[in-house]
């Protein structure tokens, strides 16, 4: 399950069009305004969208249609100063305050004696898929079936949480450090997805992912082969 993203025309990078979507999805609800994450990527089309130039530019919460916009505005001029052989992708997509978040990479085999994916898990909003605050979970999972071959469970004290005007750091439940983020079960549906990108891919990808009253977004894919 995924927020529906709006993503600006690689040849339209300024176009009005786009930025009337963003005010859309940025309607205040109510008395409380809408956050959003605003996400940009420089590719090399003649990668076919396999080789980003550089690390994404991520603003996580992003708080309120004017500020959204602003990051929107700076993101697509960022991308302008690039030469014109490169294209930049903007997303803007719903904001999710994450009970648990994760970073899945589908492939890397390489590094191990069988063909596995790694997961790594948080609790509340993570940054990049993994908790800026703190160490994550992480599992290894057999490509072929599923199967966890190594659990690594942290040792947890801080998580990040959404507030009114942004992300702050906040400690987490003594009952939380040492238990896991999420369930095996949980573990394996994320490895399923991840595969399921790949296939479609073409290439291994790292998916970021986030958890919210049992529900799974995928907020972020990219091949990564």
């Amino acid at each position: 399950m995924a927020p529906a993203p709006w993503t600006v025309p690689a040849a339209l990078p300024g176009d009005d069009r786009f930025l009337d979507y963003v005010r859309e999805l940025t309607q205040p609800d109510g008395a409380q305004d809408a956050a959003v994450d605003v996400r940009a990527v420089t590719v090399d089309p003649a990668t076919a969208g396999a080789g980003r130039v550089e690390d994404p530019w991520v603003s996580r919460h992003v708080v309120g249609q004017n500020d959204a916009l602003a990051v929107v505005r700076d993101y697509l001029a960022r991308g302008e100063t690039f030469r014109s052989a490169l294209r930049t992708a903007v997303v803007v997509e719903e904001f999710i305050a994450a009970d648990a978040s994760a970073q899945v990479v589908s492939g890397v085999h390489e590094t191990f004696e069988e063909e596995v994916a790694m997961v790594r898990t948080a609790h509340g909003v993570c940054v990049g898929g993994t908790d800026r605050a703190g160490p994550a979970d992480t599992y290894l999972v057999r490509r072929s079936d599923l199967n966890i071959l190594v659990e690594w469970i942290a040792e947890k004290h801080r998580q990040v949480v959404p507030t009114p005007s942004g992300l702050t750091e906040r400690s987490l439940p003594a009952a939380l450090r040492n238990r896991p983020c999420l369930t095996e079960e949980q573990i394996r549906d994320m490895v399923r997805i991840a595969l399921a990108a790949e296939a479609e891919m073409g290439l291994p990808v790292r998916l970021e992912l986030a958890w919210k009253d049992g529900a799974v977004y995928v907020l972020w894919c990219e091949a990564v082969g």
